[in-house]
């Protein structure tokens, strides 16, 4: 009888094994299946501080224990981050066969074509599924651990550059010639204008370094109202 009830214990536990076997997921960095991945992080200081994240390309997920599904072009696995609730949803074909490929940045919600992640441990659900029927053929859970390599730069100016406006008027003029110059101030009404020096950022941001007022009466010697640092 002991044989027998052993048997028949381990019977029964196989089969809550199969039917409770969770499904396993895996992400991929260039084919390869990573468990946590590094992302860089510039932090500027100096005339134009800010940080800009380097996004990290061509990861994709597979699942691998679910059955042979055959072919489905309708097909898709939907990876989507607890931690920020961004998702990526891309092509699936196969058991075997991994993902459509996408990228990947930080940040702590949904960002357009990247999937989103956050420092340290991130938990990810997943399915795949049919987009057409909805069907779910398989889901999980899955998780990777992200690493921030911070480093500090110091960030200067691209360029300096003078704009030109008419006193209470919203149009600025870039000017690069004495000519272009004159040619701007004989279109100002009472011929009073501001001069404003400005420094331009590579990402397109400018700062207001000076800002003059020029009447009339000091045109050969421009006198400065304001000044912004």
């Amino acid at each position: 009888m002991i044989p027998e009830i052993i048997a028949f214990t381990m019977s029964l536990a196989s089969t809550k094994l199969h039917n409770y076997r969770p499904y396993l997921g895996q992400f991929l960095r260039n084919g390869y299946p990573i468990n946590e991945l590094s992302i860089s992080k510039v932090i500027f200081s100096g005339d134009c501080p800010g940080e800009e994240i380097f996004a990290v390309y061509n990861l994709s997920f597979v699942e691998k224990t679910s059955l042979d599904l055959g072919e489905d072009r309708y097909r898709r696995i939907k990876v989507q981050n607890m931690n920020t609730g961004g998702f990526t949803d891309r092509k699936y074909l196969n058991r075997g066969f991994s993902s459509q490929s996408f990228n990947v940045t930080l940040g702590s919600r949904h960002r357009g074509s990247f999937l989103t992640v956050q420092e340290g441990l991130n938990k990810f659900k997943w399915s795949v599924f049919n987009k057409k029927t909805k069907e779910v053929f398989a889901s999980g859970n899955s998780s990777l651990m992200v690493n921030v390599n911070n480093s500090m730069q110091d960030r200067s100016y691209s360029s300096v550059r003078e704009d030109i406006r008419c006193y209470g008027g919203q149009r600025i003029y870039s000017y690069y010639t004495q000519k272009k110059k004159d040619e701007i101030l004989s279109n100002c009404p009472k011929d009073i204008y501001v001069i404003e020096t400005k420094g331009v950022c590579d990402d397109g941001r400018e700062v207001t370094l000076t800002s003059e007022k020029i009447m009339p009466r000091n045109r050969g010697r421009h006198q400065i109202i304001q000044n912004f640092y």
